[in-house]
């Protein structure tokens, strides 16, 4: 049986308390019909039974990234809500409560092998699956998500291989693809100059992050969320390299006082829907959910950043001196030239896409 089942329930009933508004069972109940008058009753007859609603054709399950009440939550809730609303309730989302299905780096696997309808897929968690994506995570190509992932998209219309991010044996569908935040330094000692990190040990949020810090003379490991939370209160780490959504929705602000800005090398994410279940929907609702691409992406994260600098004190944040941030743009330019090579070993253009993301990254900053 689907051992989740039992998780959810229970979580739900906890939910309820908090979020009745937006949990499952408060969806739920907002569609049960309450039978309506007979003619009889109309007449004067005894009013009919209360008749429940019939149940939903296709329940599609869902897990949350984060603990609830995160920015990542209620934009996974919108979503299921927009779905729901494109099948005209022929399809339910359930949702269930995080690593209760499957582990974090196991969410594509899980999708695919119908765990879970739709999934969630940190792309830095399966290194030299997406050489797509890892464009983006040089550090200092992209500015923020917004534009970045504007331009993954532009990309995709000029180099179709661009987005094909799955393969047949994945057995998902892409439903939307978007950069994410850039990675800043949070840690437990104030970190001004890049000498300041010499000799330090941090987490990162993926290899990308990992091979930067090296390169600054720092050692360090990939670790997701929950787990460097807890090598920070550990001190196990004197810091982590993360965005920060990845602050907010893991609280690490609780095990970290100092934030270096750095906007170095973004991750990136997609929502896939296992194809089988795919295959349920009408092609109307298919289409429908496709260009939902756009608006799902205005409700991306950034609400996680506002609200995880929100009680910093500004005296907590620090940027690189002019000196500084020269030498760090220097010392990542040898990464540039090796997305080349590994995207010319893919049987993509490499030099090419790298050469347009360049230009239009400045075009949509300077338009």
């Amino acid at each position: 049986m689907f051992s989740a089942s039992r998780a959810r329930e229970s979580w739900e009933e906890d939910m309820t308390i908090q979020h009745n508004d937006s949990s499952i069972s408060g969806r739920k109940f907002s569609r049960r019909a309450f039978g309506g008058l007979t003619l009889a009753t109309v007449a004067g007859a005894q009013m009919a039974g209360t008749l429940p609603a019939a149940a939903a054709e296709l329940e599609l399950k869902m897990q949350f990234a984060s603990p609830d009440g995160t920015p990542w939550n209620d934009m996974d809730r919108r979503f299921a809500k927009q779905i729901e609303d494109i099948t005209g309730g022929r399809a339910e989302v359930a949702f269930f409560p995080p690593n209760s299905v499957t582990p974090f780096k196991d969410w594509l696997q899980s999708t695919g092998a119908g765990l879970l309808d739709i999934g969630f897929v940190w792309h830095p968690v399966l290194p030299g699956k997406f050489p797509q994506m890892d464009l983006f995570s040089l550090p200092g190509l992209s500015k923020n998500q917004t534009l970045a992932t504007i331009v993954y998209w532009r990309l995709c219309d000029q180099f179709p291989e661009m987005g094909e991010l799955y393969s047949d044996a994945d057995n998902v569908v892409d439903i939307a693809t978007f950069v994410a935040m850039g990675s800043h330094l949070h840690t437990a000692e104030p970190v001004r100059t890049l000498a300041d990190v010499k000799g330090k040990v941090y987490a990162a949020q993926d290899p990308a992050g990992v091979a930067v810090l090296e390169k600054l003379g720092v050692s360090a490991s990939v670790m997701v969320g929950p787990d460097a939370y807890l090598a920070l209160q550990r001190g196990a780490v004197d810091g982590v390299l993360c965005a920060w959504g990845w602050v907010n929705n893991f609280k690490l602000n609780e095990v970290t006082t100092y934030h270096t800005l750095l906007n170095l090398n973004p991750g990136s994410y997609s929502t896939v829907m296992n194809k089988d279940t795919w295959n349920k929907l009408t092609p109307a609702e298919q289409a429908h959910i496709s260009d939902l691409q756009p608006v799902y992406f205005f409700y991306n994260t950034t609400n996680g950043a506002a609200a995880a600098t929100a009680s910093i004190p500004p005296e907590n944040l620090f940027t690189l001196s002019s000196e500084d941030a020269e030498t760090l743009a220097g010392e990542m330019q040898p990464f540039w030239a090796e997305w080349v090579q590994k995207a010319d070993a893919a049987g993509m253009p490499g030099q090419e896409i790298l050469d347009e993301a360049v230009r239009l990254m400045k075009l949509y900053d300077q338009n």
